[in-house]
């Protein structure tokens, strides 16, 4: 589904900004690391007792937009749901993206800021795919 290009550029390091759906209220929106999985899938840790947590759920539908912070300007958009839902695990997910956000020593100093550490890796299918400086040509 996803192009070669599209895929390239979700799997560079962009901050993602997630959009959740609320009930008679705006959107939660808040700001994520990812990372995407050539499956059409990507993934991001979050502590369940928080608003984003506690508004997601398999099956709940969420938006993210990626883009580049410098010209050219670039985003994708992806529409998609949650399909995934499981304990987080420190060593297997939130070393390795902490290190890809953070780099090797201020990802090992971040993870070793948490006494109790309590997440959960949602994990997204994507079903739609929008984006803007991105093409074949």
């Amino acid at each position: 589904m996803t192009s070669k290009l599209i895929a390239d550029f979700l799997s560079e390091v962009h901050i993602a900004i997630l959009a959740i759906h609320r009930e008679k209220r705006a959107p939660h929106s808040t700001p994520i690391w990812y990372q995407y999985e050539p499956n059409d899938t990507l993934w991001f840790m979050a502590d369940p007792k928080t608003q984003k947590g506690k508004l997601m759920e398999i099956g709940t539908p969420v938006s993210l937009v990626m883009q580049t912070e410098t010209a050219p300007y670039r985003y994708v958009s992806i529409a998609g749901q949650i399909s995934d839902v499981a304990k987080g695990d420190m060593e297997q997910e939130l070393r390795p993206i902490s290190r890809r956000y953070l780099g090797l020593k201020g990802g090992d100093e971040y993870v070793a800021s948490f006494e109790n550490w309590s997440s959960n890796r949602y994990t997204i299918k994507i079903d739609r795919v929008m984006s803007m400086g991105i093409s074949e040509d």
